[in-house]
């Protein structure tokens, strides 16, 4: 072999070795890929031909749920000159996006982003087996596990909190952060509310459940919550105040929103957990009970990220690891058509923890559906109930069938507008709007962060699902009706009819309070799908939150609190009642907890 050749042979194996690839010119380079909720935007710095930096500049990505992604997939990617880096548990699209956004800034830069895909193979310490032990483990770290696991500590109990995710939040983050005031101070002396009563809470819970509540959890939890509010305000310091949005499922004067919505919540709770002693032990992933030879449960068996298996013994176990929303083979047959907008956690492990122990269950048939979601992904949508609520209080806007047809007054109560929604062809409504009532929406949609900017509200036009947009724009009505799929003969005749009632003065149809008619153009119609985050049914619970077995008697040592509990919301759940269900049960559990081992 010549001089020559042997050369080029020495660089071509140098290049294998050293991973070398196509050359990127030195600078700063912008790179878009497509998160969860939207565009991702980041800037990539190259210096020496490598990768020096990458920086997030735009995104619309969930807080709380993003979060880890947020902060470490742009290191990852840095330290090993590779889009190749696993992703983060429980935020799995944002980390694609930030991967598609850096391999877009890698070939505006010249290089070639197949070559820096390779993947990145990290090299893991043996495992081991890590012991620890607490006078309560919580296994969940979403609303109603932190709660527990605040109220447990300043009961003097020693607790540690384990979370499978790599951030706290559990499906508590994507909520608003509202929880009903009945029966406490707040409400009387704040709100002044003087009419509301646990008796009241209770026939507007199983109204809207369909009755298919427990009625036993409902009685709890109407008559505790007054209190847990009082300790929350007073006792806690949480921000909380009358709910921005205010619902019409409830009879009284009762609804609460926490300031910097759930996601502040959970930060406050867990910083005073921490500043209590509390231990946080995140991605540990509960697998079994540990039990004594009476079968009381004594602990949690869990395996960490490291792969190490961790023996946590305890006094007791409060099980608040969420429902099961994620896991279609769970979920009935219905819920495929719908849109899945929850968390990638809801796997229901602690319900099958539970069950292979012998708890009983209930509900397990029933899901939470929500109306007015948005599909910005296959099967996934976004929370827009906030949006097209507050639109319909302030505005002409209508919502229609695909016929063009009014079907509802636009200011009945979620669950009436989910049940009004499914009845409807395709089941999908729309809502229609004015230029005036478009202005709201996008005010409301900024307000709650639903979207980061206006432009990001313009881009569902460009999203297609099944050949239809998101979202259709247009100086005429007909033509916004026809790009939707909406007859335009039928929705032109809809409109005229709506503003006649307008100016009578009366909706003769569906008795809705008037807040205006439809105007000139341009015209705003999205989507109003179905959407669903959790579930219903669960596991079976007396008032103290013991879970029961199926003869009906506590397994001695083991509570729940949250979604693994079923019953308490029935077939639906009022507004606010979710999260009101959440925080409540935590704090119950915990005191049932105490007080049993003392």
């Amino acid at each position: 072999m010549n001089t020559f050749k042997k050369a080029a042979l020495v660089l071509a194996m140098s290049g294998l070795c050293t991973g070398a690839f196509a050359a990127m010119a030195d600078g700063t380079y912008e790179g878009v890929g497509a998160g969860r909720n939207g565009d991702i935007v980041v800037q990539m710095t190259v210096k020496a031909g490598k990768i020096a930096d990458v920086k997030i500049v735009k995104h619309a990505e969930t807080v709380g749920i993003s979060d880890a992604a947020i902060a470490t997939v742009p290191k990852a990617i840095v330290e090993a000159q590779s889009t190749g880096v696993d992703a983060v548990t429980g935020a799995t699209m944002t980390t694609d996006g930030i991967k598609a956004a850096v391999a877009a800034a890698i070939k505006a830069a010249g290089g070639d982003p197949a070559e820096y895909a390779v993947a990145v193979v990290k090299k893991k310490a043996a495992p081991k087996l890590i012991r620890e032990n607490a006078d309560i483990v919580v296994v969940g770290a979403g609303g109603a596990g932190i709660s527990a696991a605040v109220k447990a500590e300043t009961l003097g109990k020693s607790v540690i909190l384990i979370e499978k995710m790599p951030t706290i939040g559990g499906a508590t983050v994507l909520n608003a952060g509202t929880l009903i005031a009945t029966g406490s101070k707040y409400q009387r002396e704040v709100m002044k509310e003087t009419k509301d009563s646990p008796e009241l809470a209770y026939k507007d819970i199983f109204r809207v459940g369909k009755d298919r509540n427990d009625p036993v959890l409902v009685k709890m939890v109407t008559e505790k919550v007054g209190s847990v509010v009082d300790w929350l305000i007073y006792d806690m310091k949480i921000p909380y105040g009358p709910a921005a949005t205010q619902y019409p499922d409830h009879s009284a004067n009762r609804q609460l929103g926490v300031e910097g919505r759930s996601i502040n919540y959970l930060n406050l709770m867990r910083g005073k957990f921490l500043d209590m002693g509390g231990k946080l032990m995140l991605e540990t992933r509960a697998q079994e009970f540990i039990r004594d030879q009476n079968g009381r449960v004594t602990g949690v068996k869990a395996v960490d990220a490291n792969g190490n298996t961790v023996e946590l013994t305890s006094k007791a176990v409060i099980l608040a690891s969420g429902g099961y929303g994620a896991d279609q083979s769970m979920l009935p047959e219905k819920m495929k058509g719908y849109l899945f907008y929850g968390v990638d956690g809801e796997t229901g492990d602690g319900y099958k923890m539970a069950t292979s122990i012998g708890a009983d269950t209930i509900n397990l048939d029933l899901v939470k559906m929500y109306p007015q979601g948005v599909e910005t992904r296959p099967h996934h949508g976004l929370a827009a109930s906030a949006s097209s609520t507050d639109t319909m209080k302030k505005s002409g806007a209508i919502y229609v069938n695909n016929k063009g047809e009014r079907f509802v007054d636009e200011n009945a109560g979620l669950g009436v507008l989910t049940d009004k929604t499914i009845e409807q062809p395709d089941s999908i409504m729309y809502i229609v709007m004015d230029k005036a009532a478009w202005q709201v929406y996008t005010d409301k949609s900024l307000e709650d962060k639903l979207v980061p900017t206006a432009e990001s509200l313009m881009a569902w036009t460009k999203i297609v699902n099944k050949g239809r947009p998101v979202m259709a724009v247009s100086d005429k009505l007909e033509d916004a009706a026809k790009t939707m799929g909406i007859d335009p003969a039928g929705l032109t005749k809809t409109v005229k009819h709506w503003n006649d009632m307008v100016k009578a003065g009366k909706d003769a149809d569906f008795n809705r309070k008037l807040s205006g008619g439809l105007g000139e153009g341009p015209y705003y119609i999205v989507e109003q799908k179905v959407r669903y985050q959790t579930t219903l049914g669960g596991l079976k619970a007396d008032a103290g939150l013991r879970i029961l077995d199926k003869a009906g008697k506590p397994i001695p040592g083991l509570y729940g609190a949250g979604c693994v509990v079923g019953g308490a919301n029935g077939a639906d759940s009022m507004t606010a009642m979710m999260n009101s269900w959440a925080i409540v049960s935590g704090v119950v559990s915990a005191e049932s907890a105490a007080a049993d081992i003392k």
